[in-house]
């Protein structure tokens, strides 16, 4: 064999030697840090398996908090933890949502307090009116969701909301300004001429129309609807001047230029000899 050819064979089996030995290596190498990872893995998992079964973290106290309709005994029924369940073993993401399934649950939380009580806190809805809807009535809150049809056994001195009407999941475009009336008025002493909600009525065409306890029945028409309740303290105090108050009053504050007055003894009746009062703003 020529010296050449002899010389050019000896380094590629060289090459092909040095190859082999590093690939070699590299393989070893390899299976050397599966092996570490492997052996740190098994040793969190037995770690992670002693914990849980570790009897000082098993729940000894379950703190239910924030509850006013709903009762411990609901939220505990629905969460379904048992005391000597481990703390640390408790999925919290799936006991909040077993606990929102209550429609009286708006939100719920759950915490560890360790190293052996779980905490329930419950953010409950606080309804604001009835809403009526085919013969049934079904509570409201502020923000505008129904949450809950109420039964025979169900009490609630809530105003009434009637005309309400959905078109698939869209309400009524009156329902946020009906909502804002009842908060404004029953939270504010500001208001407290018109005596407390017991009705307001939409109509899609006309606006709302409200009814109090003091016998009032004002018509607001599409909007300004705040605006327009401070107009009714003056048109009262103008009729407690001539004479005409004590009695039912029918306001018609649809167009704020000619305000429409109609005194009444009872709903729906007009009193022989009294007229309707216009005043113009």
């Amino acid at each position: 064999m020529p010296k050449k050819i002899k010389t050019s064979y000896e380094i590629k089996k060289n090459r092909l030697r040095r190859r082999f030995t590093g690939g070699l290596r590299d393989v070893f190498a390899a299976l050397c840090l599966l092996a570490a990872a492997a052996a740190i893995v098994m040793v969190f998992i037995y770690a992670y398996s002693y914990v849980l079964s570790m009897p000082y973290f098993q729940i000894k106290e379950i703190a239910v908090r924030g509850l006013a309709e709903l009762t411990e005994k609901d939220i505990l029924a629905l969460a379904g933890v048992k005391p000597d369940q481990n703390l640390l073993a408790i999925n919290t993401a799936v006991l909040e949502r077993k606990i929102s399934v209550n429609p009286w649950v708006e939100k719920a939380y759950v915490g560890r307090e360790l190293p052996d009580r779980l905490v329930l806190e419950v953010k409950e809805r606080k309804p604001l009116a009835l809403v009526k809807q085919a013969g049934d009535f079904y509570l409201i809150d502020k923000a505008g969701v129904v949450f809950k049809k109420m039964g025979r056994s169900d009490e609630a001195d809530l105003p009434v909301i009637t005309g309400a009407s959905w078109k698939g999941k869209t309400p009524s475009r009156f329902l946020p300004g009906a909502l804002s009336l009842i908060t404004k008025l029953s939270g504010s002493g500001q208001y407290a001429y018109l005596g407390a909600i017991s009705e307001i009525n939409i109509n899609d065409m006309f606006g709302l129309s409200l009814l109090t306890d003091s016998g009032l029945h004002l018509k607001l028409g599409v909007d300004n609807f705040e605006d327009k309740l401070t107009q009714v303290k003056v048109v009262m105090e103008d009729m407690e001047k001539r004479g005409l108050g004590g009695s039912y009053l029918s306001i018609d504050l649809c167009d704020t230029e000619k305000i429409t007055v109609q005194r009444k003894n009872a709903v729906g009746r007009n009193p022989q000899g009294v007229k309707s009062r216009k005043y113009k703003t």
